[in-house]
């Protein structure tokens, strides 16, 4: 309900843009998820790019789904329709589930990659250990949130706003703010 109620308000008054994670396919009803967001005017990207202007900037804003959702050949094939779309200049995002797939994210054309599903490592010990765990990193997490350079792309690991299980320990949920500001601005 409460997801309901906020990307419906926002999917009215701003760009919205959506990627699975790998919970959607376990589950199920994927396509009638994608058919809600998409009647809130929040945009699906599946392997798919879209431009967005803001204060006369463009900017080019690419995703792909969950390897759970869509396999990994079709996470790579996904990656590489959207790696076809930038080069021009224009700022590119990445929208990933996976923030672990760094290989693919380095050199890769984006100048932006966010992600979450580390779910900031659920256990914290401020200034000494940014995560205990996360799936498919395992313990002591390279990637469990945070911002990190990957050879001039910047991965953002989002911490999420789960409060679910396992229960998070020194680890606020977190909506992320990231500012883009034009290249010379503070």
């Amino acid at each position: 309900e409460n997801t309901d109620a906020l990307l419906s308000a926002l999917g009215a008054e701003y760009p919205c843009f959506y990627v699975t994670g790998n919970h959607e396919g376990r589950v199920g009803g994927l396509p009638a998820l994608r058919d809600k967001l998409a009647g809130w005017g929040v945009t699906v990207l599946a392997g798919a790019g879209a431009a967005l202007e803001v204060r006369g900037e463009t900017l080019l804003i690419c995703g792909v789904d969950d390897p759970e959702i869509c396999g990994e050949a079709g996470w790579l094939e996904q990656l590489s329709a959207c790696r076809a779309l930038t080069g021009d200049g224009t700022l590119a995002v990445l929208l990933s589930h996976r923030p672990e797939r760094t290989e693919y994210f380095r050199a890769s054309g984006f100048d932006l990659v966010l992600a979450g599903h580390a779910h900031g490592g659920q256990v914290r010990i401020p200034g000494l250990l940014n995560g205990l765990a996360a799936p498919h990193q395992g313990f002591f997490p390279d990637y469990a949130g945070g911002r990190y350079d990957l050879d001039g792309t910047t991965l953002i690991v989002g911490r999420g706003l789960s409060r679910g299980l396992p229960p998070r320990i020194f680890n606020p949920p977190e909506l992320a703010v990231i500012d883009l500001l034009p290249e010379g601005a503070d």
